[in-house]
């Protein structure tokens, strides 16, 4: 057993050439697919599923924590590649970048944060009481749990309701994510804490965060720039936490942009 990845597109002769996609919690690979499409005119395209998800849900981590899902998919990405995470993965995809700093090229954080659940000292992050609801919510109708995390996920977009309707679509189409790997990748972002740990990131690091994301407020996007060296924030008008599906052709032109810079 081992984690699915899928790979297409070519590269088009891009100082990057490879983008490594990696979802978020409660979704699968397959939640790239209309990014994926158009990026992989211009770039090879990987699309990985995390254990426990989609169609690796029949393959959960013994010990599922940030620093073993960092292991795990490391040895999946290219040489030179760019790695991209949303949400959750932009938080697997920094501990990768900290745990092997000459692994990959460049990281992508896109609507994520280095410590998601609200803290005396971070009140930029999600209110500890819904990432509560939800863990306590999983072991009964946790279809229910992940609508209800969906509907937050577009909460304020210009585009919510088709947002909703696409991520709907998407999260269940491959199969039920395994509720071990639902549960402890929840813990993760209950419990993570990277804020102390990020200032030893030593690549060209792009931060793209929503306007109106609930999730990760526009301030945990702006102080993650800010404790990042060599990194650039760009924050898309009228997007919530899934900029790539709401506003893909902002998304789109800021990728490029950057991924072209020498």
């Amino acid at each position: 057993m081992s984690i699915y990845s899928e790979s297409f597109g070519h590269s088009n002769g891009r100082p990057v050439h490879h983008i490594v996609l990696i979802h978020g919690w409660g979704m699968g690979g397959n939640v790239w697919e209309s990014l994926a499409e158009k990026l992989s005119s211009d770039y090879r395209v990987t699309i990985l599923d995390l254990p426990g998800y989609g169609r690796s849900a029949h393959y959960v981590l013994p010990e599922y924590t940030l620093q073993h899902l960092a292991d795990e998919l490391v040895s999946l990405i290219p040489s030179g590649a760019a790695v991209l995470g949303w949400s959750l993965g932009g938080m697997i995809a920094m501990q990768m970048a900290l745990r092997y700093p000459n692994a990959f090229d460049r990281l992508v954080l896109v609507a994520t944060s280095p410590q998601f659940q609200r803290s005396a000292d971070w009140p930029h992050a999600v209110d500890t009481r819904i990432l509560e609801n939800f863990a306590s919510e999983l072991a009964g109708s946790y279809k229910d749990t992940i609508q209800q995390f969906l509907a937050i996920q577009a909460l304020g977009s210009d585009h919510a309701r088709e947002e909703i309707r696409l991520l709907r679509n998407k999260v269940f189409r491959d199969g039920e994510p395994d509720k071990t790997a639902l549960r402890k990748s929840l813990d993760i972002l209950q419990t993570a804490n990277l804020r102390d740990q990020v200032q030893n990131i030593d690549m060209d690091t792009l931060i793209i965060g929503g306007e109106r994301d609930r999730l990760v407020p526009v301030a945990a996007a702006k102080l993650l720039a800010a404790s990042i060296n060599n990194s650039q924030l760009r924050i898309i008008k009228g997007a919530s936490h899934a900029p790539f599906i709401s506003h893909q052709d902002s998304f789109i032109q800021a990728l490029h942009e950057f991924l072209s810079d020498t």
